[in-house]
């Protein structure tokens, strides 16, 4: 649960909110997994301030905890609301109350907020809004305690909701060293994987309003955000992509950004963090909306999410024989299509006389596929614009083909589900997935259904082979004839 109080009248009134699970009802707040606390409390003052606008104060409760107004307004009790945070007795902060003019003036220093640390949101506070606040401790316990699965569903237990804290005193050092603070940008944080900044590219194109002005993102990535025309300017964070297998946490990777990034960047930018709090996969939004919702758009409408457009495919010149490329490898074993359905896929289309190159699989050159590499943005754009048809698994390639460059292309999906990292409808778009129930997996090491590397649930060669021939014929009217 997400909620809150409004005043009036020496009376609260209680609102409750709730995750859409899909729905854009008045009491749902979009899901996004890569949103903050902060980023939840700013949306719930949005809601609140609409619903009541004659109340000076807005009550947000913390949204890590699953709290509801009826429980918010029995803690308040007889106290008059003024400026305070409410919270337990480890100081972890329970209910926010606030000057109604932070929302209307400066929501966005709500981003900046630790949702963790009572005493460091307080002296935050106090200085963004120019008033006393006060930390009101509560006679319960408890709820420092983290459940592994909380009632809201924030991956509480994960180390990477120190990097809240992390944020919360860097934003407060800026404010104490610098009086025009408020003249300073905000860089979200998101500077992970490739997929991962393509869409906070993308999704900066059309969120509005638009909180931030800069992306920080890896010296490796800088090319793929550059390449989708983003209105967010790229930060360049000069250190080796995080790694996958787990080896470094969000935090500790954080950390070390920060430090990379250096004081004088610290003392001159509001960072926030970004990258999945939430599990993404619960919900039926793609990660580009997640995005959108991160960087400021309310999206609470259905128009706004990215399956609502549909576009039409741009097309390579005609004439000659198909010409279709491949991206097997979705960066760990379970990700990749299985290397005998890949064969026996290549097999049929070459008998069809079609053209096959596929990325970095130098091992497949025996079916009579070309190897080829795209070592950057700019030669991946180029092998794409060289082919007809593009056919990937789960990953950035796939999404570049997909969503920027729009060339008709069919997705392969296993172990994770189109619907969070698909492409919106269009004659030149189509994506498989098998139908077992273990979608979404979360496992990366291994079946653990029917045990091995290979994803058990990807479709077949043939299946994956008849949707590429009716998209040639769909989109260029190629219509298969054997070689």
């Amino acid at each position: 649960m997400l909620a809150g109080l409004t005043f009036a009248a020496g009376k609260a009134d209680r609102h409750d909110f709730r995750f859409s699970h899909g729905a854009f009802r008045a009491d749902e707040i979009f899901e996004s997994a890569t949103a903050t606390p902060g980023r939840y409390m700013l949306e719930i003052g949005r809601r609140l301030a609409a619903r009541n606008p004659g109340s000076d104060l807005i009550a947000i409760a913390n949204p890590l905890l699953p709290l509801n107004a009826l429980q918010l307004a029995a803690w308040l009790g007889d106290r008059a609301p003024s400026p305070m945070i409410l919270a337990d007795a480890a100081g972890m902060p329970i209910l926010y109350i606030l000057p109604r003019r932070l929302i209307e003036e400066d929501s966005r220093m709500m981003l900046c907020l630790s949702a963790l640390d009572a005493k460091l949101d307080t002296a935050l506070l106090g200085l963004i809004c120019g008033t006393g606040f006060s930390v009101v401790t509560l006679a319960v316990g408890g709820l420092d305690a983290f459940p592994a699965s909380s009632g809201n569903g924030w991956l509480n237990p994960d180390r990477r909701l120190r990097a809240l804290k992390l944020q919360a005193e860097d934003a407060l050092a800026l404010i104490q060293t610098d009086p025009a603070w408020r003249r300073r940008p905000f860089a979200l944080f998101h500077p992970y994987h490739a997929g991962d900044a393509l869409f906070v590219a993308l999704a900066s194109k059309s969120a509005t309003p638009l909180l931030f002005e800069k992306q920080i993102v890896c010296t490796a990535f800088k090319d793929v955000v550059e390449a989708a025309s983003p209105k967010l300017e790229p930060v360049e964070l000069r250190l080796p992509p995080m790694p996958r297998d787990g080896s470094l946490s969000k935090y500790r990777y954080f950390v070390n950004a920060l430090d990379t990034l250096g004081p004088d960047f610290r003392r001159s930018h509001f960072t926030v963090f970004g990258r999945l709090l939430r599990m993404h996969h619960f919900t039926p939004f793609h990660l580009h909306d997640h995005a959108r919702f991160t960087l400021g758009d309310p999206m609470d409408h259905q128009e706004s999410t990215l399956y609502w457009h549909s576009q039409a495919p741009r097309l390579a010149p005609g004439g000659g024989p198909v010409r279709a490329l491949f991206h097997l490898n979705g960066g760990w074993a379970l990700k990749t299509y299985p290397e005998q359905q890949a064969r026996t896929l290549i097999g049929m289309l070459r008998s069809l006389g079609w053209e096959i190159s596929v990325l970095d699989r130098p091992d497949l050159a025996d079916t009579g596929a070309v190897p080829v590499s795209a070592p950057n943005a700019a030669a991946l754009a180029a092998q794409i614009e060289a082919h007809h048809l593009f056919l990937g698994v789960d990953s950035f390639p796939l999404h570049f083909a997909a969503l920027v460059h729009r060339r008709p292309t069919v997705a392969l999906f296993g172990s994770t589900r189109p619907i969070n990292h698909d492409a919106p409808p269009s004659p030149g778009y189509q994506a498989l997935v098998g139908c077992l129930p273990c979608n979404t997996c979360l496992s990366k090491s291994g079946c653990p259904m029917a045990g091995g590397d290979d994803c058990v649930n990807y479709p077949d060669a043939l299946e994956v082979a008849t949707a590429l021939t009716a998209m040639a014929a769909r989109t260029y009217g190629f219509i298969p004839a054997a070689a």
